[in-house]
């Protein structure tokens, strides 16, 4: 009888070991099925920052090559055309004298050589629109008074005459440029003296992304 009890003793103590071991086996196949999706993920993050870094990396390199496109043009332009990095995009600078006589908003012959120019780089470079934006100083008019009311109706003038130029003689598309006339409202430089008064007197082109353009409000109801 005693016998039986000590094989009844090492048989429940095998079970117990045996059940023991499957369930620290089967902790071990959950462990590894947690460790097998916390590497997959790791490894899909690894993947998605390479691919941000890669299209930021040519991001920079597109942008850097557009600044070089820009700074040539302005260079084949000369005057004081210069070109500079804002928040908005990149600028082309049209210094006032390059382009109008002081009040006015007639076009003049030179001017009218570096808006081909202008235009000719539009051509080549499709993916692009143009904001057009016209800067005055903060004198108040007194010669031209008789013509504009304000210096922001001067700058829009300006900004208006250059498109004008640009989509009659030029046949470059409206859809591709935009106006805008700030006055004095945005100043690159101090009014105060005359040579900053000078720089503040501009009329700048925002290089922007051509935006495709929206579909017609009824296919936006009847979707």
């Amino acid at each position: 009888m005693s016998k039986h009890r000590k094989y009844l003793k090492f048989f429940l103590l095998a079970a117990f070991v045996g059940m023991t071991g499957c369930a620290e086996l089967d902790e071990l196949r959950v462990l590894n099925r947690r460790q097998a999706i916390t590497i997959r993920d790791q490894s899909d993050e690894i993947a998605r920052y390479k691919n941000q870094l890669a299209s930021m990396s040519e991001k920079i390199r597109s942008s850097e090559e557009e600044m070089e496109k820009l700074r040539k043009l302005a260079e084949s332009i000369g005057g004081g055309v210069s070109v500079r990095d804002t928040v908005e995009g990149p600028v082309v600078l049209f210094p006032e004298m390059i382009l109008f006589d002081s009040g006015m908003a007639t076009i003049k012959a030179n001017g009218e050589e570096a808006l081909r120019k202008m235009a000719r780089f539009l051509e080549e470079n499709p993916s692009n629109s143009i904001r057009i934006d016209g800067h005055t100083d903060s004198d108040p008019i007194r010669r031209t008074k008789h013509l504009w009311d304000s210096n922001h109706h001067l700058s829009a003038a300006r900004a208006l005459s250059v498109f004008h130029f640009l989509t009659k003689n030029e046949k470059i598309s409206e859809q591709r440029i935009h106006i805008a006339g700030f006055g004095p409202n945005r100043s690159i430089a101090s009014n105060t003296t005359t040579a900053g008064k000078k720089e503040n007197r501009r009329v700048e082109f925002l290089i922007l992304p051509t935006v495709a353009s929206l579909p017609p409000k009824e296919a936006l109801f009847n979707e």
